[in-house]
């Protein structure tokens, strides 16, 4: 069975288009999920911050309680 140059160079066509359409959808799957990340890193940054602040009025509650006793 011999096989032609112009079938070699069909299915490497056909392969390198899919590989192609591959990459283009894989790509812009990982451009969504990096922007996801980001925003994600700014909610936890909010949290983080409500945290500290949440952490120093009870810190002072208890200053104040022991204060009262």
């Amino acid at each position: 069975m011999a096989v032609d140059i112009k079938d070699v160079e069909q299915v490497a066509q056909e392969l390198q288009q899919k590989f192609d359409d591959f990459k283009a959808k894989n790509d812009k799957r990982v451009d969504a999920i990096e922007q996801e990340k980001g925003k994600l890193a700014g909610q936890v940054e909010t949290l983080n911050g409500k945290l500290s602040e949440l952490e120093n009025l009870k810190s002072d509650l208890e200053k104040e309680l022991l204060e009262l006793k």
